[in-house]
């Protein structure tokens, strides 16, 4: 009696959930099942789909014998794979340019079936183990790249860029994301000059070897994350809402130049921002801004500028920055403030006075300050956390001045809660 088989649609979804390395051995068990596989349109190669479980050391410990039986068993599934389409592509594994053959004919054969997004991740890092794997990047050049229209987001890491620039192409690319990547002028040049979609760009830990300018008609989210070198960094663009910019200590601090009048939203993250080149008057029309981790002045520095040059503003942030002064801050757009974790220490502004009409809403989270001084009728929502400081005696002071409070929300602790 013949036997049945099962429903295709059964089938199907049973090679859906199916790992790479699992769909590989299924064509030994039936030619028929390899058709399947055309119905995985977003392939993706990382530790988990290629390997058996195998912890960090091992990996760190054999990493070039591991690193050659992924390169084979990827090879060994776009060989078998005869789907029409592939939607995306993504590696993750500390491969080097000695794959750089089997990379070469993955990026070959996504391109020509039609590939939208293209992830080549290439540094191994594991935030619960610190470790970071070394290895000679791949080299890429956009030529190899260039024989499509159909590629919206690129996502390079550790990638080695290498001429010629003159590439053409990328006409669709929507997103380009460089992680530890060496970036030159004559790279951010071609890039724009080609990337005529281009609307969200990330430069993420990646080693500038020359002053930047960035120009773009088009581009609309720019992140700068922890590039390394000092450098000069000019952004041109017309049509950019939002800039996020991070450093930490171990990284360099850049001079940015700003001209961007439909910049909404801007976000910095570090020690200093005025002696460092980046002021705000290139910002006049930004609504929302967040200052994070700054070490410097702000009440001479920073925040008189701030509502001076930006006079659209409605929303601000003021995170883990050192105010150990008077703090006063006038303003007639703004709408939500936020204080979080300010100080310097166990220390903060002996006197906070704040003037602002259109305030709606209003959070404070750090230790005691003496005098709070708010003048907001129109301020409806505010969210108080007074237990940092415990012994402080009286966590209802400036609250009870705001008569016009619609939502309240507080922390304390048991030792001010009066019997």
């Amino acid at each position: 009696m013949r036997k049945k088989l099962l429903p295709d649609d059964v089938i199907s979804y049973i090679f859906s959930k199916l790992s790479l390395k699992d769909l590989v051995k299924t064509s030994t068990l039936s030619k028929q099942w390899r058709d399947e596989w055309g119905l995985r349109v977003d392939l993706n190669f990382d530790l988990d789909n290629i390997f058996d479980f195998i912890t960090i050391q091992e990996l760190q410990e054999s990493l070039p014998l591991f690193q050659s039986e992924f390169a084979t068993r990827m090879n060994q599934f776009m060989l078998h794979y005869q789907g029409a389409k592939i939607h995306s592509i993504r590696v993750n594994f500390p491969l080097g340019d000695e794959h750089s053959d089997t990379i070469d004919r993955l990026i070959s054969q996504g391109i020509a079936k039609g590939a939208k997004r293209i992830e080549l991740l290439f540094s191994y890092e594991t935030n619960d183990i610190g470790h970071n794997l070394e290895i000679q990047p791949y080299k890429i050049s956009f030529t190899l790249l260039s024989h499509t229209d159909s590629m919206t987001h690129l996502h390079l890491q550790n990638c080695l860029i290498v001429e010629p620039m003159d590439f053409s192409g990328f006409k669709n690319l929507r997103t380009l994301v460089l992680h530890l990547v060496v970036v030159k002028q004559d790279l951010i040049q071609g890039l724009f000059s080609n990337c005529i979609h281009l609307l969200d760009f990330t430069l993420n830990a990646c080693k500038l070897k020359s002053d930047l300018k960035i120009i773009s008609p088009t581009l609309f989210h720019l992140n700068i994350v922890h590039c390394q070198r000092k450098r000069n960094i000019d952004i041109i663009a017309s049509n950019l809402s939002s800039i996020v910019y991070t450093y930490s200590h171990k990284y360099a601090i850049h001079t940015m130049n700003v001209k961007a009048h439909m910049l909404s939203k801007f976000s910095y993250k570090g020690s200093k921002i005025s002696k460092r080149g980046v002021g705000f008057s290139g910002m006049k029309n930004v609504t929302t801004i967040v200052l994070e981790g700054l070490n410097e002045c702000l009440q001479s520095h920073v925040i008189p500028l701030l509502f001076s040059e930006c006079l659209q503003l409605e929303d601000v942030t003021f995170k883990n920055c050192r105010l150990i002064w008077e703090l006063n801050i006038v303003s007639a757009k703004l709408r939500h403030l936020n204080i979080i974790d300010c100080g310097f220490g166990r220390y903060t502004p002996h006197r906070i006075d704040i003037d602002a009409s259109n305030l709606s809403s209003f959070e404070y989270s750090s230790h005691t300050t003496k005098i709070i001084s708010i003048k907001a009728p129109r301020l409806l929502k505010v969210f108080w956390n007074a237990a940092k400081r415990e012994e402080n005696p009286c966590p209802f002071g400036p609250i009870a001045t705001l008569h016009h409070i619609q939502n309240l929300s507080m922390i304390i602790s048991h030792s001010q809660v009066s019997k």
